[in-house]
């Protein structure tokens, strides 16, 4: 009882009490917890570890195991990332990753996205599912996740599988599924694959589509995406997706700079290269993101040597979506 009333005296300081104390510094990247506030510790649990002395973010971690069933309060935690060249010491504080710590310890940029748990944790922390004025698929929502905006609607069935629908081509007869899975996940890169198929009975005219996404952070502010999308039309001449609707016009290959600001809202730019044109163009947008709402406006050309203003040309782009 003493021995964790003297914890409770010594990290009465900080501003959130730590659940956790580094009791030994079991390796280089394995340590043992001992805890003061056990909610919330559980095997495979990311946690982050603060240093005592100043208290300045030292690392992130995974709870692997209790390493003994008879004294319960002690973990084993694996060290995923050190911070600014920190180093982990034993006093050192542990706490639980939730929202709220991302937010009091104004964790930045790709840090916040790496260190998010899932569906509990507000859309602004989390990888983009939509990047919006793109019209280009981002990665995969979490199970029971949804995004709800004018032009689609996704919906997570696990954490690594989705689906979506285009409303556009719902409300013009065509019915259609777009499927999504996520094939990597981890701090060093991220893939997603994704699918579209529409058929519209009356004129028995399909569309399919196929394209997928590779993230990769540059520091705790910039990401990079790379992005493809191969449309399938037999009908091109004649569909009225994609001629009146504009809807899966071209193929086109996409690199695309993410800046993560303070606040957590996107700032994102890069070149399209379009197929069937032949040409380059580009966008730029700022996308304001709040725990569940996000708005997207920007500029966008499909040849950045048409000067002219208008869809051959250069042209404002805007979307608001729900991710909840």
């Amino acid at each position: 009882m003493l021995r964790f009333f003297v914890l409770f005296l010594l990290l009465f300081p900080f501003a959130v009490f730590a659940q956790g104390v580094v009791k030994e510094i079991h390796s280089s990247n394995e340590i043992f917890v001992e805890l003061v506030i056990p909610n919330g510790f559980k095997k495979d649990q990311k946690v982050l570890i603060t240093g005592q002395a100043n208290k300045k973010l030292v690392a992130l971690g995974t709870i692997r195991s209790e390493i003994d069933p008879y004294n319960p309060g002690i973990f084993k935690v694996r060290i995923e990332e050190l911070f600014d060249n920190h180093l982990v010491l034993v006093g050192d504080v542990v706490e639980v990753v939730n929202y709220k710590t991302l937010r009091d310890m104004n964790i930045p940029g790709f840090n916040s996205l790496t260190l998010a748990d899932g569906k509990s944790t507000p859309a602004e922390f989390q990888e983009l599912a939509y990047f919006g004025v793109f019209t280009s698929e981002g990665h995969t929502l979490e199970k029971h996740e949804a995004l709800i905006s004018p032009f689609q609607v996704q919906y997570g069935v696990t954490n690594d599988f989705g689906v979506k629908v285009v409303n556009a081509l719902w409300f013009d007869g065509y019915a259609n599924l777009g499927l999504k899975y996520r094939a990597l996940s981890n701090k060093y890169a991220k893939i997603t694959l994704n699918t579209l198929g529409a058929y519209k009975v009356q004129q028995q005219d399909w569309i399919g589509q196929f394209g997928g996404v590779i993230t990769v952070p540059s520091n705790s502010k910039f990401q990079n995406h790379f992005m493809f999308t191969a449309t399938f039309d037999p009908q091109y001449h004649d569909s009225r997706a994609t001629k009146d609707l504009d809807l899966f016009t071209y193929s086109d290959i996409r690199s695309i700079t993410e800046y993560i600001t303070d606040d957590w809202d996107r700032i994102l730019y890069g070149p399209v290269y379009n197929v069937e044109l032949q040409t380059f163009g580009g966008t730029v947008s700022y996308m304001w993101i709040w725990s569940n709402f996000h708005i997207s406006l920007g500029i966008a050309t499909q040849d950045f040597t048409n000067l002219t203003f208008g869809p051959k040309g250069y042209y404002y782009v805007f979307d608001a979506f729900w991710r909840f």
